[in-house]
């Protein structure tokens, strides 16, 4: 996949990282990734927080957080991407945590290698 153009510029980060998202996961949902990334940036995040920071339903945030769960996880949908795992914290032993697994966390690292590379694009002048 070519990170510029025939003039040379470089390609919106943003749309590569939606390209290798839907690579690694062909169907994967907006509410999916905007779960992804919301663990990412904040690890230990409750499903009715999520929710809140999605501006969705806490039911359509469970749904998304459920489908980045591993296989093996109680409660997951499907896909069963493997990107997420929830735990209790030593407070609150009923309410359930999200964090990134080792995947998910190198799955957001090769979003902020994009990210990273990214050079402003100026109109010529």
């Amino acid at each position: 996949m070519p990170t510029t153009d025939a003039t040379g510029r470089r390609r919106n980060t943003l749309l590569a990282s939606l390209v290798l998202l839907r690579r690694m996961a062909p169907g994967i949902t907006m509410s999916e990734i905007m779960a992804l990334l919301y663990v990412a940036e904040n690890p230990g995040v409750r499903v009715k927080e999520l929710a809140a920071l999605m501006e969705t339903t806490a039911a359509t945030a469970s749904r998304a957080s459920r489908a980045l769960l591993g296989a093996e996880d109680p409660g997951v949908l499907p896909p069963a991407r493997g990107w997420l795992f929830m735990a209790a914290n030593d407070r609150e032993a009923v309410s359930r945590h999200l964090y990134l697994t080792e995947s998910g966390v190198d799955l957001c690292a090769r979003l902020d290698v994009l990210i990273e590379s990214a050079r402003p694009i100026r109109a010529p002048g």
